[in-house]
C-alpha cells in the first residue's frame, strides 16, 4: 500500500513550514497567508494527492446510500427545482438520500462536492452544470484518479470519465417552429439572448432547419441584454423578488422587445428561446393576432403562449438518478440524449381561451 501523504511532505514539497501547511489545508480563519504561498501549498499538495485526514479514514468504505447534487445555478428557478426534485423523488423509491452539495474550492484545493464522496458522506455526484460549465479541470483529474462515480446534467460534454444527460435543443426547436410555420406567418421574429452556448447554438439550427422548407417566411432574430454576467440579477426575481438592478435590466428587455414588435404584422409569429419571455408580448399584443411560442417552456406562467415546448426537467432528474445508481453498481459511463418532442397548444384549455 502506498505510504499515505502527510502534511510534512507538502510542506517539504511547498518550501514552507507543516505549520503553514496546516492553516492553508484547514483554511484556519485569522491566519494571514500571501496568496502566492497558498497557491504553492495547494499545488503541492494536488500534485502529491494528497486526501484530507478525515477522508484518509473512511476512503473507500461500504456505501453511504447518498447522492450529493451540484446545482450552479439558482434553484428557486423553475427549471431547476423540477429537475431536482425529479433526482429527488427517484432516490427516494430506490433507498437513496440526496445532498445538496457546493462547488466551491476547499480543503486541499478540492470542490465540496469531491470531498463530500472522499469522506464517504456521499456514493457518487450529480452535477447540473450551469450555462454549459461543468465540472474544472483540476475536479475532472481528481474524478478520474479517484473513479468518482459522477453524472453532469445539460453540459454538452462527452467523456469516458463519467456520464453525460443531455437535452436535443436542436430538434426540440425544429418541431415547434415546424407547428409555428403551420399557422402561415410571413415573419419569424425570434427573441434570443446575448448568450454563446452549444444549447442556445443548437436552438438557433434547429430554427433554421424549419424554415429552410418555408422560403417565404422571413426570419428576424433580436438579442436581448441578458448576458452570462448579469444572468443571476435576471433570475434574482425567482427567489429574491425585484431588485434595482433586476428592474433596470428587466426594463432595457422590455424596450428591445417593444421595438421589435411594433413592426410585425397580424399572423406574424415570435418565437422566444426562453420561458416566459412571450408574456409582455401576449399582454401588448393580445389584439393584434400575433403567434407566441417559446422553446423553453416550464410550466411556471398562468399565461401560456400560444405553442410552447415543454422541457421534461423531472425526468432529466429521474434519468440522471438513474444513471447515478447504474454508476454505483459498477456499469460503464454513458452519453444520454433526451429528445424535446412535447409542443403544447396553450390557447387550448388554458383559463378559458379558445382557438382563433
Amino acid at each position: 500500500m502506498a505510504k499515505r501523504v502527510t502534511l510534512k511532505d507538502i510542506a517539504q514539497a511547498a518550501n514552507v513550514t507543516a505549520a503553514t501547511v496546516s492553516y492553508v489545508i484547514n483554511d484556519t480563519p485569522g491566519q494571514s497567508i500571501a496568496p502566492e504561498t497558498r497557491e504553492r501549498v495547494l499545488r503541492a499538495a494536488r500534485e502529491l494527492n494528497y486526501v484530507p485526514n478525515s477522508a484518509a479514514r473512511t476512503l473507500r468504505r461500504r456505501r453511504s446510500l447518498c447522492v450529493g447534487v451540484v446545482a450552479k445555478k439558482n434553484v428557486a428557478v423553475p427549471r431547476f427545482s423540477q429537475t431536482i426534485r425529479g433526482i429527488q423523488s427517484r432516490l427516494e423509491d430506490l433507498g437513496y438520500n440526496l445532498l445538496l452539495c457546493t462547488n466551491k474550492v476547499k480543503t486541499a484545493g478540492l470542490s465540496d462536492y469531491l470531498i463530500a464522496y472522499l469522506e464517504g458522506r456521499v456514493d457518487g455526484v450529480i452535477f447540473l452544470g450551469k450555462d454549459n460549465v461543468g465540472p474544472s479541470a483540476a475536479s475532472l483529474a481528481v474524478i478520474k484518479r479517484d473513479h468518482i462515480p459522477l453524472v453532469a446534467f445539460d453540459c454538452t460534454g462527452n467523456s469516458n470519465v463519467y456520464s453525460t444527460i443531455d437535452f436535443d435543443y436542436r430538434g426540440g426547436a425544429r418541431a415547434l417552429a415546424e407547428r409555428v410555420l403551420t399557422e402561415g406567418p410571413a415573419r419569424v421574429l425570434y427573441v434570443k439572448p446575448d448568450i454563446d452556448t452549444p444549447q442556445e447554438r443548437d436552438r438557433e439550427r434547429g430554427l433554421s432547419d424549419a424554415l429552410e422548407a418555408h422560403p417565404e417566411t422571413e426570419l428576424i432574430t433580436v438579442t436581448t441584454p441578458v448576458t452570462l454576467e448579469n444572468l443571476d440579477v435576471w433570475d434574482l426575481r425567482y427567489s429574491v423578488g425585484t431588485t434595482p438592478e433586476g428592474d433596470r435590466l428587466t426594463a432595457a428587455f422590455s424596450e428591445i422587445l417593444r421595438r421589435a414588435v411594433d413592426d410585425l404584422d397580424r399572423g406574424d409569429a415570435v418565437i422566444a428561446s426562453w420561458s416566459g419571455w412571450t408574456e409582455s408580448i401576449r399582454y401588448r399584443c393580445r389584439e393584434r393576432g400575433i403567434i407566441t411560442a417559446e422553446l423553453a417552456n416550464n410550466a411556471e406562467s398562468n399565461f401560456y403562449p400560444d405553442f410552447y415546448l415543454r422541457l421534461p426537467n423531472f425526468d432529466a432528474g429521474v434519468a440522471c438518478a438513474d444513471e447515478m445508481l447504474s454508476l454505483i453498481d459498477g456499469k460503464p459511463s454513458s452519453a444520454r440524449i433526451l429528445h424535446l418532442t412535447n409542443v403544447c397548444d396553450g390557447r387550448r384549455g388554458v383559463y378559458g381561451r379558445e382557438p382563433r
